[in-house]
């Protein structure tokens, strides 16, 4: 017969994991506070980073905590010296709140976050050999790793069922009684179990006594057949794989570039979780294979290595260095280390996650780190671009465009802009990859000193009271101040705007459409939406002189161009051109059975011989009748 345990039972053992882990719970608890209150009020907050921030934060504080506990619980420190390091953490998480970006600046660093994730990383391998740090029994370590993935995938089962499970009760609510839920609730409802029952249940299943699993020697059978039987069959098939992948550049004498890079790492952290997982019968008489294999492993990973520095070489040679390029350098002198390491004998596991934490916490920070090098390496391809073709002297913009005040937030220059010797298209579409590339991971604070005038004013003067999807782009700007449009497809012609001279908002007339849905698309987005049963997707396409509308079913082109320039050749030839009439704006079709409704409040494109268009923005309503179910 079998025995559940009691609510008091269950009340009580919670309890204690409360007491024992209470900041990390308390972690848990305000990172899902605060993300299920983002996705409440994600239409009506103006400023969303500082609640991002403090729930990344909040998220990171779950396994710092954790972290902290397990070490003072293992080291039986005294509660003095238990406070204090709890009091660090929470003066780290400060830091690293405060390092990330406010969105009140002009611009906003993807670089922050990166930093994030590197901090992330770094802390859950720490929960892996803390503990162990000193200890030079390396089963124990093992032992303890493999409750916490044990525990990990339990919990993650766990509360996949439990989410499954009321998902659909709610649908049966729904289906039965007519009970209507916002479509809100289900992430939020994901959102909390992730967060808080997840966590909760995790830390239940952590023994209070490590020194339980220390000596024990209790390999799960599941686990085994799960790492003998499929994590090593595919790690098998992977790596034939990629040597016959090998043996084919070999052959054709043509070295790989891209992809590869992550395929190898990929495949190389693959094969080390199964040689971790399998590390107990290494030294098994009866699975004298495994020892064999483990130790072979690491002689057949060191090609792959050396496949992997060519490709990213080659890479790191035609466009320099990234954050990306560089975490895979990074990556693959990891590899090599620890092949190296094993190779010559050494078998103390902890090895791989304690180097792994050290490269990727002293790559975090300094002139030789992942920021730092990049940086330097992207401006440096800029700048030899922009002195190739003389936009650039002695860190001066030698053709600055200067813009006239008085127009804003229209740009305007103060005098006829200057002939530029016209430049090759591949150049400036390098160009224009490098600045924004430094824009979204950087920032551009260093061409700053390239301008006479102050840009990071003029950008928020320019800006001001326009909404998220309308305002110009940083790189934007500093491209244009140089004389080169930032969208490297309108080289051969000047970016026009039509907007709907529209002085007090009109409601949108619906009658006769099903759908309706607002539109802000750039020339490289893509916009999705949902009509009933179906998911749109919605892009410009610069071949149709429109938009391409298209679900599993069909595709529709909207060709603009006809329209546009009959709208453009009526106005003035000013660089934007108001439209009074907001009617005129208005494109309507029916094909293949889809009614569409076109309002256009503003277009921005440029033309080359008057009879096409290429759209770069557009800014309106759509509205949809879909006849076929």
């Amino acid at each position: 017969m079998i025995d559940f345990p009691s609510l008091s039972y269950l009340n009580t053992h919670a309890l204690r994991v409360a007491k024992r882990f209470p900041l990390s719970l308390f972690s848990a608890i305000v990172a899902a506070s605060v993300g299920n209150y983002l996705v409440e009020s994600e239409k009506w907050l103006d400023n969303a980073f500082p609640f991002i921030n403090l729930m990344l934060t909040a998220a990171l504080g779950i396994s710092l905590f954790f972290c902290i506990g397990i070490f003072n619980e293992k080291k039986k420190l005294p509660k003095p010296f238990a406070y204090i390091n709890h009091v660090l953490g929470i003066i780290f998480l400060g830091l690293v709140y405060f390092s990330l970006p406010g969105g009140n600046s002009t611009e906003s660093t993807a670089m922050p976050y990166y930093r994030y994730a590197i901090f992330s990383v770094c802390i859950h391998l720490m929960v892996s050999f803390s503990p162990y740090l000193k200890n030079i029994h390396t089963l124990a370590f093992w032992n303890y790793n493999k409750t916490l993935f044990l525990r990990f995938l339990t919990s993650l089962l766990f509360s996949s069922v439990l989410y499954i499970g009321i998902v659909l009760a709610m649908a049966a609510l729904h289906l039965l009684f007519e009970v209507n839920f916002d479509p809100k609730i289900y992430l939020q409802l994901f959102i909390l179990i992730i967060g808080v029952f997840n966590t909760w249940f995790f830390l239940a299943g952590i023994p209070a006594e490590l020194s339980q699993i220390d000596q024990a020697v209790n390999y799960p059978k599941g686990l085994k057949i799960f790492s003998q039987y499929i994590l090593l069959g595919l790690l098998v098939l992977y790596l034939l794989i990629l040597y016959g992948y090998s043996i084919k550049i070999l052959m054709a004498w043509d070295w790989p570039k891209g992809v590869v890079s992550y395929l190898i790492i990929g495949v190389a952290t693959w094969g080390i979780l199964t040689v971790l997982l399998l590390y107990p019968y290494r030294d098994n008489e009866k699975e004298h294979w495994i020892g064999r294999f483990s130790r072979l492993y690491y002689f057949i990973l060191l090609p792959l290595v050396v496949m992997l520095f060519i490709a990213i070489w080659i890479r790191i040679e035609d466009y320099g260095i990234t954050i990306n390029r560089y975490l895979i350098v990074l990556l693959g002198v990891w590899l090599t280390v620890t092949c190296v390491y094993f190779l010559l004998g050494f078998k103390s596991i902890k090895f791989i996650p304690l180097s792994l934490a050290c490269m990727l916490l002293f790559s975090s920070f300094g002139p030789w780190g992942i920021f730092s090098v990049s940086e330097r390496s992207q401006y440096r391809r800029l700048k030899a671009l922009l002195r190739d073709n003389h936009l650039l002297e002695e860190e001066h913009a030698s053709q600055e465009i200067i813009w006239d005040q008085s127009y804003f937030p229209e740009l305007r220059a103060k005098q006829e802009t200057p002939l530029i010797k016209p430049i090759e298209d591949d150049q400036v579409k390098e160009i224009y990859s490098i600045t924004r590339y430094l824009q979204d991971h950087h920032g551009l604070e260093g061409m700053q000193m390239w301008f006479e005038q102050d840009l990071d004013h003029i950008l928020r003067a320019i800006n001001k009271d326009k909404s998220t999807w309308s305002k110009t782009t940083a790189a934007a700007l500093y491209l244009e101040t140089l004389g080169i449009p930032e969208n490297p497809n309108t080289i051969s012609g000047t970016l026009i705007t039509l907007e709907a001279d529209n002085n007090t908002h009109q409601a949108v007339n619906t009658r006769g459409y099903d759908y309706f849905t607002p539109l802000h698309i750039y020339n490289q987005d893509t916009s999705s939406f949902q009509a009933g049963y179906s998911n749109f997707s919605i892009h410009l396409n610069a071949k149709k002189n429109g938009l391409s509308l298209s679900n599993t079913q069909r595709r529709t082109d909207i060709n603009l161009s006809s329209l546009v320039l009959s709208l453009y050749h009526k106005t003035d030839s000013l660089s934007s051109h108001s439209i009074h009439n907001a009617s005129d704006m208005t494109y309507t079709t029916d094909k293949e059975g889809l009614k569409i409704k076109l309002e256009l409040k503003s277009i921005r494109f440029s033309t080359k011989n008057d009879s096409s268009i290429t759209l770069d923005y557009l800014d309106g309503n759509l509205l949809l009748r879909d006849s076929i179910p």
